[in-house]
C-alpha cells in the first residue's frame, strides 16, 4: 500500500485553531500561512494553550491582506496584517525576534478572552528567525522549533485502544497527516518527498500538554498524556545527537519534526508520500 498525504492544516496564529486545506505552498518558514501570528504577554513571552486553553476556541482565518478572529460568544475582528517590524518578541526558546504588533483592537480581543494584558504580534518579511540548534539553519516561523510537524495515522490508530478516552489527530496539531504507513514507521524516516517538496530532518517530536486541551472547547483531559507515557516514553535518547537529547529525554513522542523546501512548490491532499531515506527508530516500536 503507497503512503499519501490524506490531510494539510496550518495555524494561522501560534496555539489558535487549525485551518485544513486541500493544497499549500511552501514557504521560506514552512508552510505558507502557518504560525504568522502569536499572543505574547506582557515580557514578550508567548502565551500558548500550555498557559491559555481558551486559545483553542480561536477560529482564525486568512484573507488578502489580513486575519479574521472568531470565537464562541464573542465579536468577530478583522485585523490588517503588519508589514513593518516595531517590536520584538520571544520565540518559545527564548530567542528575540523583530516583530510587528499587530494593534490595539487585536490586544484587546484577546485580553479579554484570557483575562489578562496580552498583544498580538506576527513576523513579516524582514522577520528573521532560526532555530538555535547546532546542525539545524531553517528560518522558522513561531512554530515551537520545526518549520513542519508531520504525523502517521496509522499511529494514532495505534493509540487509541490503548487510551482511556478518546481523541482526534487535532490534539496534536500537525501540519501533514499521511496515511498508507506501518504504526511508527514515522520514527525511521530520515529524508522524504511529498509531490515537488523533500522534507528533511526526522526528528521524533516531544509532546507538551497542549495535546490534553480540547481543540473545540479548551477543556483539559488526561489523554493522550496516560497512553503517551505507557508506550512511547522516550528515556534515553543516546542515539540522537548530543544538542538535542535534553528536548527528548522525559518526554514521550508523537510526531516527526521536519524541514521542508524548496519555497514555491505545491503540494496537494492526495499526493505520494515517497521515504528516501530511513535510519533507526529512537524508540522501539510499542507492543
Amino acid at each position: 500500500m503507497s503512503i499519501s498525504l490524506s490531510a494539510i492544516h496550518i495555524h494561522p496564529v501560534k496555539s489558535c485553531r487549525a485551518v485544513q486545506l486541500d493544497r499549500v505552498e511552501v514557504a521560506s518558514t514552512g508552510l505558507a500561512g502557518d504560525r504568522l501570528f502569536q499572543v505574547v504577554d506582557s515580557n514578550a513571552n508567548p502565551v500558548t494553550q500550555r498557559q491559555q486553553p481558551l486559545l483553542a476556541t480561536v477560529q482564525p482565518t486568512l484573507f488578502d491582506g489580513g486575519l479574521r478572529l472568531e470565537a464562541d460568544g464573542r465579536p468577530s475582528l478583522e485585523v490588517e496584517t503588519p508589514t513593518e517590524n516595531d517590536t520584538t518578541a520571544k520565540s518559545l526558546l527564548g530567542v528575540p525576534v523583530e516583530a510587528a504588533d499587530a494593534g490595539d483592537p487585536a490586544a484587546i480581543w484577546f485580553s479579554d478572552l484570557v483575562g489578562e494584558p496580552v498583544r498580538l504580534v506576527a513576523m513579516t518579511t524582514a522577520s528573521d528567525y532560526r532555530l538555535p540548534l547546532p546542525g539545524v539553519e531553517a528560518s522558522v516561523s513561531w512554530a515551537d522549533a520545526a518549520p513542519v510537524l508531520i504525523a502517521n495515522q496509522a499511529s494514532l490508530d495505534w493509540l487509541a485502544p490503548h487510551a482511556d478516552e478518546p481523541f482526534g489527530m487535532d490534539r496534536f496539531r500537525p501540519n501533514l497527516t499521511v496515511t498508507g504507513a506501518d504504526p511508527w514507521a514515522e520514527d525511521t524516516w530520515r529524508d522524504l518527498s511529498i509531490g515537488g517538496a523533500r522534507l528533511g530532518l526526522g526528528l521524533p517530536w516531544p509532546r507538551c500538554a497542549i495535546p490534553q486541551v480540547d481543540q473545540r472547547d479548551g477543556s483539559r483531559h488526561k489523554e493522550p498524556a496516560k497512553v503517551l507515557k505507557a508506550h512511547r516514553w522516550c528515556s534515553d535518547a543516546a542515539a540522537a545527537p548530543e544538542a538535542l537529547r535534553p528536548l527528548l529525554e522525559g518526554n514521550a513522542l508523537f510526531g516527526l519534526a521536519c524541514s521542508i523546501g524548496p519555497v514555491g512548490v505545491e503540494i496537494g491532499v492526495g499526493d505520494e508520500v515517497a521515504v528516501r531515506e530511513t535510519g533507526p527508530a529512537l524508540l522501539a516500536p510499542p507492543r
